[in-house]
Order: structure tokens, then C-alpha cells, then sequence
């Protein structure tokens, strides 16, 4: 029962990690701007809350995270093939819920920033190792419904996260307004934190999936990505392109998306999560019937699906500049959400099937790293884009804002684009049979 018993505790770890990161980055916004000294009151109180000036400060917190678990995260794919994956993801887990409880004790907006590029070296310890223990796990012909599942998890915490740090703050109203607004959004933090312990004890019952042994802990793991066949690892170039490319592109959605949501859908704390976790619920629905489907499929239809979800998850986010309205706006987040959580799981079941047990911690420590890249100046240039070009009307009905999801999606598509020409199952299939 070891899959059954690494699958159920990873994926409790995803959600109760996603829970609190939704929780916390619904006010993160808010938090900086009253830091700032911008919000003096609740915002449902004032005429207009001007998000623009938390922009900046969120995407540099951002970037600072990224750039930690990008450095890092190949590092710790390649350290679970060889002291073992249970050991990173139990320090990971460990430390973020020590940060999390540090985030309600901040001051000033420099040491949020340092605490979330922390958090970047607990977040590469767990998410990449991860995955590598859930394909370790189960059966080949199970893989991509298991990394459903696990995204799922993901995902139904980002949908959960954000109703818990909207109650968290409609109680903290009650208790701690007469103290300011600052300490009405400290509050959550440390409910956070909270969550994140059941997630370090699910962690503490994992058992180990890679054999740990002297010659290993020499630093001598065998094979070498190097001695891959030649079509693989042009298979995995263009995997970790993609993820490069994906990554800016994200980054720069990431931060601006909360921004965007609160000056041009609905300012109410309550409301933006709503509109967040709605549309993550329909691509929930969707995603794990896709998964059982893949699992069926050959491995030429399964790189056309990963394609097909890859461009239409990427126009939706294009389609996010011209949702206006608030039932736009879920309309489009759900596509996006469902292309997203079917792509997702079906890219990294593909890795697996292309690479033997000892190298899987290096090779999706290695796409977290390209991804993560992407995410260091994506978000510097999403919110230097928002902020400069917030008054230019570009085009009719099309202003700077709205434009910077047009760039996103844009970029998605180049990355897709590399997906389509240069992973090619047959060859490899040929290959490595």
C-alpha cells in the first residue's frame, strides 16, 4: 500500500499548503498598502482602493521567492535521488510553517520581502521532490490520474484558501479593528500557520520511495541525464523551454491578477475570493475524468492533449483583458482553470514514462527550476507593465492593464509552440523501448 499511503499524504500536503498560501495572498495586497500607510481603513470603506501602489512590492516579493526556489530546486530534486525524498519534503514542511507564522510579526515591507525569498527554499524542498515520490509510487498506467489528483488537491486549496482568509478576515474585523487596520490583516497569518502543521505531520508518516544506500550518499546516483537518448532529452529541452517561457509568462499574470480583480472586477475582499475559488471549482470538475482519459491513451494522442489544453489555457488568459465583468471574469478563469489542471498533471506524467526512477527528482527539479526562472522577472516586468502603462489607452477598449495579459498569453503560445515541434513520442517511443 505504499502508493496508496505517499498519494494520500501528498496530496494532504498540497492542499493544506495551497490552503494557506490562498488564504494569505488574498490580503498580501491589502497587508502591503496598509504597511505603506495607503490603507487607513477597511476597503470596503473607501471610494476606491488603489492597488496599483501594491503592484511593485508584490511583484518584488514574487521575484524574491522565485529566486530562491529556482536556484534550488534542481538542487533538491537531485539531493532526494540521493539522500532521499521523505527527508526534503519533512524539511520543507517544517520550515513553512515557521514562515507562515512570521509573516503576521512583519513591519515594514522589506522583511515581508525577505520571508516570502525564505519561503522560496521550503517550496523548491517540497513541490518538485513531490512529484517524484508520487510517480515513484504508483503503476505507470496510473501516473497521470495520481498527478491529477495531486493537482486537484492543489487546486481545491486555492479554492478553499481564499473563502478561509476572507472569513479570517471578516472575524478579524470584529476582534482587532479598534487596534487598526494592520492588525485586522495580521490575523490570518498566524491561522496560516495553523494550517500548514497538520501538513508537517502528514509529511512525518511518508515512507521513502528511493533506495538509500553508501555509494549513494557519495554522490554517485546512476544513470546520468547526460547518457539519456539523444531524441529524450530534446524532448526535455523543449519541456523545460516551455517551462522557462511559462514561468515569465505566469509571473508576470501573478503579479498583477490580484491588482487587476480589485480596481476593474470588485474591490470586497469577500468577493474577489469568490470570484477565485468559483472558477477553480468548475476546472476540479473537469480535470480528473481528462486524467483517467490519458492514461488510456498512446503516447502520440497524449502529447497532442497536453498541446490542445496547453493553447487553450493559454487563451483564456488572453481572454482575462477583455473580462470586464464579474461573470466574464469567472467564465474565463474557469477555462483557464480546467486547461490548466488537465496540462499540468499530463506534462510531468510524460517526464516520467521518458526517464528511469533514478533520475526523476533531477529532471522535475530541473522543470521547477526553468519554471521558476521564468517567475524571477516575470513578475517585475508584469507589475512595471501595469503601473506604466496604466492610463494608455492602447487600443479601443483595450488599456495598458488589460494589455499585459495579452503579452502572458502570448507568451504561452511560443512555449506551446516548442512543445508541438520538438517532443516527438514516436521517435523517442522507438528509443527507449
Amino acid at each position: 500500500m505504499l502508493g496508496g499511503r505517499n498519494l494520500a499524504g501528498l496530496i494532504a500536503i498540497s492542499f493544506l499548503v495551497s490552503v494557506g498560501f490562498g488564504a494569505v495572498n488574498l490580503l498580501l495586497p491589502y497587508y502591503i498598502l496598509a504597511l505603506k500607510g495607503v490603507l487607513t481603513k477597511l476597503p470596503e470603506r473607501m471610494e476606491v482602493v488603489p492597488a496599483v501602489r501594491a503592484v511593485v512590492e508584490y511583484g518584488v516579493m514574487t521575484s524574491a521567492f522565485m529566486v530562491t526556489r529556482a536556484f534550488l530546486a534542481a538542487a533538491s530534486g537531485w539531493m532526494s535521488d540521493i539522500v532521499g525524498r521523505k527527508r526534503m519534503i519533512v524539511t520543507g514542511m517544517a520550515m513553512y510553517s515557521i514562515l507562515a507564522f512570521a509573516y503576521s510579526l512583519v513591519t515594514c515591507i522589506w522583511q515581508l520581502i525577505a520571508l516570502r525569498a525564505v519561503q522560496g527554499v521550503a517550496s523548491a524542498m517540497v513541490w518538485p521532490v513531490a512529484e517524484a515520490m508520487i510517480v515513484d509510487s504508483v503503476p505507470g498506467d496510473l501516473r497521470t490520474r495520481a498527478l491529477s489528483l495531486y493537482v486537484i488537491s492543489f487546486n481545491v486549496g486555492n479554492v478553499v484558501g481564499p473563502l478561509v482568509g476572507a472569513a479570517a478576515y471578516e472575524a478579524s474585523k470584529s476582534w482587532f479593528y479598534s487596534l487598526g487596520i494592520e492588525a485586522v490583516l495580521r490575523a490570518p497569518y498566524a491561522i496560516a500557520a495553523l494550517v500548514l502543521l497538520p501538513g508537517l505531520m502528514a509529511a512525518l508518516l511518508l515512507r521513502e520511495t528511493v533506495p538509500i544506500g553508501k555509494g549513494r550518499i557519495k554522490g554517485k546516483p546512476r544513470p546520468m541525464l547526460s547518457a539519456l537518448p539523444e531524441p529524450v532529452k530534446v524532448a526535455l529541452y523543449s519541456f523545460y523551454s516551455n517551462g522557462l517561457l511559462n514561468g515569465f509568462a505566469m509571473g508576470i499574470v501573478s503579479s498583477i491578477m490580484m491588482a487587476y480583480i480589485i480596481e476593474f472586477i470588485v474591490k470586497e475582499p469577500s468577493l474577489v475570493a469568490a470570484a477565485m475559488s468559483i472558477g477553480g471549482v468548475v476546472g476540479l470538475v473537469v480535470s480528473y475524468p481528462f486524467a483517467h482519459m490519458a492514461d488510456r491513451m498512446g503516447q502520440n494522442a497524449r502529447k497532442w492533449m497536453l498541446v490542445t489544453t496547453g493553447l487553450v489555457s493559454r487563451t483564456a488568459i488572453i481572454g482575462i483583458a477583455f473580462a470586464t465583468s464579474y461573470l466574464g471574469f469567472l467564465l474565463v478563469y474557469a477555462v483557464t482553470s480546467i486547461a490548466f489542471n488537465v496540462f499540468m498533471p499530463l506534462l510531468r506524467s510524460i517526464q516520467a514514462w521518458l526517464v528511469p526512477q533514478e533520475l526523476r527528482g533531477r529532471v522535475f527539479g530541473l522543470q521547477q527550476a526553468f519554471f521558476n526562472a521564468g517567475m524571477i522577472a516575470g513578475p517585475l516586468v508584469g507589475a512595471a507593465l501595469y503601473k506604466y502603462l496604466y492610463s494608455v489607452e492602447l487600443a479601443a477598449g483595450l488599456r495598458g492593464p488589460q494589455f499585459v495579459f495579452v503579452i502572458a498569453g502570448l507568451l504561452g503560445y511560443a512555449g506551446i509552440a516548442l512543445i508541438a515541434a520538438y517532443y516527438r513520442p514516436s521517435t523517442v517511443e522507438e528509443m527507449i523501448s
